[in-house]
C-alpha cells in the first residue's frame, strides 16, 4: 500500500517491516498536509495537498480507509464508522447462526406478547414492531465499546485490536503521538501494530530525529528537502 503526496517526491510504502513516521519541519507543510488529510477523511475533495492511498495499484477511498487522531487523550471509541462496523459484526454472526437468530426471535415474542398485555388495559389501539432487527435492539442496548481511560498506550492498543477485528480501517494516522509517549512505549506500540498487521502512520512535527527500531523516517526540512531514515 503507498500513500502519495504530490507536492513530496518520495511515497509513503506500508510493509509488514517498519512503521512510517513522516517529519515535517515546516509548520505551514505541516498543517496543510494534516488538513488536506482531515479533508479527504470527511470526503472533501478541494484540498491544499493532492493525497491519494492505492492498495495494489488501485486507488481507495480515504474517507472510507483512514482513521486519523489528533487528540490522542480523547480518542472516539463510538464515532459512527466504528459503532457501524460494530453492529454489522454482531449482526453478521446472528444471521450466520440460525439456532441463535432463532432464539433471539423467540425472546422477542415472549417479551411482545408482554407487552401486549398492558396494551389491553387502553381503551384505544396502538401501531407497532411485529419483528425487531439486530441492529434496533443493539441500539436500544445503548451498545458501545467500553473506553476505560487511563495510559495512551493501553488505549492505542485496544484501538489497534478494535480496528483489526472489525476491519474499519487500511490505515491509522496518529498526529504527533511522539510528544505524548517516551521511547519504550513507542516501540512496544509498533511491536503490537505489526503483530496484528494493522498499518499504521505517524505525522510528526519539528527537527530531525534518529529512528527508532522499526521504524522508518521520511523526514522533510525546512528547505523542502527529502530524508529518508531507517532502523530495523
Amino acid at each position: 500500500m503507498i500513500m502519495k503526496i504530490f507536492s513530496l517526491e518520495n511515497d509513503i510504502i506500508f510493509t509488514e517491516e517498519y512503521i512510517n513516521v513522516l517529519q515535517i519541519q515546516d509548520k505551514k507543510l505541516f498543517t496543510n498536509v494534516i488538513n488536506s488529510l482531515n479533508d479527504n477523511i470527511n470526503n472533501i475533495e478541494d484540498t491544499k495537498e493532492r493525497i491519494i492511498i492505492l492498495d495494489n495499484d488501485t486507488e481507495i477511498k480515504i474517507e472510507k480507509e483512514v482513521l486519523m487522531f489528533i487528540d490522542v487523550f480523547n480518542i472516539d471509541f463510538n464515532q459512527k464508522k466504528i459503532q457501524s462496523a460494530l453492529y454489522n459484526k454482531i449482526e453478521k454472526i446472528y444471521k450466520q447462526e440460525f439456532e441463535r437468530m432463532s432464539e433471539f426471535q423467540t425472546i422477542f415474542q415472549k417479551l411482545q406478547l408482554n407487552v401486549l398485555d398492558v396494551f389491553n388495559e387502553f381503551p384505544f389501539e396502538f401501531n407497532y414492531k411485529e419483528s425487531i432487527g439486530i441492529q434496533e435492539y443493539l441500539k436500544l442496548l445503548g451498545l458501545k465499546i467500553s473506553n476505560n481511560k487511563g495510559k495512551i498506550t493501553d488505549t492505542i492498543f485496544s484501538l489497534i485490536d478494535v480496528v483489526e477485528y472489525l476491519s474499519i480501517a487500511k490505515i491509522l494516522i496518529f498526529v504527533n503521538l511522539k510528544l505524548y509517549l517516551i521511547d519504550d512505549e513507542l516501540k512496544e506500540i509498533y511491536k503490537y501494530a505489526m503483530y496484528k498487521k494493522v498499518n499504521i502512520l505517524l505525522i510528526e512535527t519539528g527537527e530531525e530525529k534518529e529512528p527508532l527500531e522499526n521504524e522508518k523516517i521520511l523526514y522533510i526540512d525546512s528547505d523542502y528537502d527529502e530524508i529518508i531514515l531507517y532502523n530495523k
